[in-house]
Parts: structure tokens; C-alpha cells; sequence
């Protein structure tokens, strides 16, 4: 990804053209995000809106044929979040503006992918009625499920992509700027404690709310996963080990998200990273 952003960023053109040849080849349209992100993060959002509305070219004659906006969300999300950074704003507030970005995606894919959205809820339902133990739902509550699990895996998908876009521009223009600002990234205990409340609220109302609370503790596991980092970073512990890590994070999912959470929201009252010292090697 290095080698196509630094190849991107020769010229409005060059950015113009892969973004466009990514946006046109099926499961690459995230290259797309990411490039127009760089370019909103490294020139501002005149040079990144052109490449935006070029790539729309591509994206929109997918949404002609296929009803589903996620890709231009997507991309115009990832690019007001790379506009976001570019104007100072931390990473700890990007991360809550992307939350509400979430959210509007969910509401836009219901009103914009309905025929879709009813299609994955008939699939939805008749894979719960053939799993023995699970109680039957209705149609409206199979619908929020779905909705409440688009739009978790749009922030993951929106922080991801907006973080490898930060990368390359640190790759680029800021050698290890990237690995700072992740490191470094803490809630303030005050977002902290509203996202707890809003996770108590959601809890109270479960039959209603509950199926929000893993995206409302996304943030936090975003924080939880920087403070991992760096404490790999400052025991000097081996790359395998961190792929190792994620692993386990993919295949041990609802077990390591509320570990992190919880991590990230010990470091936003206690501050762990001040707490605890590591010996340098020499």
C-alpha cells in the first residue's frame, strides 16, 4: 500500500487514476477511501474533493446497478475523518465523530439498500430458525440486528481504512508520526464515563437498545488496541507476537472486546501509560 500511495501522490492524476482503477475493480474500492483520504490528510479538501468526485464515476454506477451505497459512504466518511485530523482535531474526538458517522451509515443503508436489507433479513431469520435453543424474532427486530452489525463493521471499517491512511502519509512525509499518535491515544476519563453511561442506559433497556452496545464500546476498543501497541513497543516484543495477538483477537472476538474496553477505560481514569515504567534497552 506503501508503493500505490506513494505513486498516488506524484500528482493529482496519478491519485485521480488509482483511485478510479481501484474503485472499478470489484473489493477494491477501499483502496479508493484510503487514497482519498491521503489526499484530504496531505492537501487539503480541495485536491482531495476532485478525487472524490472522479471516483464517484465508478461508485455511482455501482450504486445504479446494485442499490448498495456502502462504498461512497464509505468514502466520504473516511475522507471527513482524514479532513477531521488534517484540522487538528485528536484522535480520541475523531473516534466519536466517527461513531455518529456510523450510525447515519446504518440509517442510509436502510432507507437507500431497503430491497437488500429485506433480502439479508429473510436469509437472517431462516438461519436462526434451523439453530435449535434460539427463540423466534420478529421481522422488525432481525432488522435491527443487522442494522446495529453494518454499522459496527462500518466504524471498524471507516477507523481501519482511515488508519492506513495515516500511515502512509507518516510513511511518506512523517516517518513514525503515525505510531506516536496511536500509542499515545487515551480517552479523557470524561468521553469515558458518557460512553459507560450510554452502555448502562442500553443495558437497562436491552430488548430495545441492546444490539447498540458493541458499537457504542467501538472507541474504546480502538483505544484499548493503541495501548496494546504500545506496550509492545516499550518491551520490545517481537512483530510475531502482535500478529499472534490479532489473531487471537479475530477468533476470541466477544472475549477479547470487553478486555480492551475495559483496558482503555482503567487508562482513561488511572492513566496507566504514566504509571508504569519500562527499561530501555541500552
Amino acid at each position: 500500500m506503501q508503493l500505490i500511495a506513494k505513486f498516488a501522490m506524484r500528482s493529482p492524476l496519478h491519485a485521480i487514476g488509482i483511485s478510479m482503477v481501484a474503485a472499478s475493480i470489484p473489493l477494491f474500492g477501499w483502496v479508493s477511501a484510503a487514497i482519498v483520504a491521503l489526499v484530504v490528510m496531505s492537501q487539503g479538501l480541495k485536491s482531495g474533493g476532485i478525487v472524490f468526485l472522479w471516483t464517484l464515476i465508478p461508485f455511482g454506477m455501482a450504486l445504479y446497478y446494485s442499490g448498495d451505497p456502502t462504498s461512497i459512504y464509505l468514502m466520504l466518511a473516511v475522507a471527513a475523518l482524514g479532513a477531521s485530523l488534517r484540522s487538528k482535531l485528536a484522535w480520541e474526538h475523531v473516534l466519536v465523530f466517527a461513531l455518529l458517522l456510523s450510525f447515519l451509515g446504518a440509517y442510509v443503508y436502510q432507507s437507500m439498500a431497503t430491497d437488500i436489507l429485506r433480502h439479508l433479513v429473510t436469509i437472517y431469520l431462516q438461519l436462526l430458525s434451523g439453530i435449535e435453543g434460539v427463540g423466534a424474532i420478529g421481522e422488525s427486530e432481525a432488522m435491527e440486528m443487522l442494522l446495529a452489525g453494518y454499522a459496527l463493521v462500518l466504524y471498524l471499517a471507516m477507523i481501519a481504512l482511515l488508519s492506513l491512511a495515516r500511515w502512509c502519509q507518516s510513511r511518506l512525509y512523517n516517518p513514525s508520526g503515525f505510531r506516536n499518535e496511536f500509542h499515545s491515544l487515551r480517552f479523557p476519563a470524561q468521553i469515558s464515563l458518557v460512553v459507560v453511561l450510554m452502555v448502562f442506559v442500553c443495558l437497562i433497556f436491552k430488548d430495545k437498545l441492546g444490539v447498540w452496545i458493541p458499537l457504542l464500546g467501538a472507541p474504546l476498543l480502538i483505544a484499548g488496541l493503541g495501548f496494546v501497541h504500545w506496550i509492545f513497543a516499550k518491551t520490545e516484543t517481537s512483530v510475531y507476537w502482535l500478529v499472534g495477538f490479532y489473531a487471537m483477537l479475530l477468533v476470541f472476538f466477544q472475549i477479547f472486546y470487553p478486555m480492551l474496553t475495559s483496558l482503555a477505560i482503567l487508562d482513561s481514569f488511572l492513566n496507566l501509560r504514566g504509571r508504569y515504567k519500562f527499561d530501555q534497552k541500552e
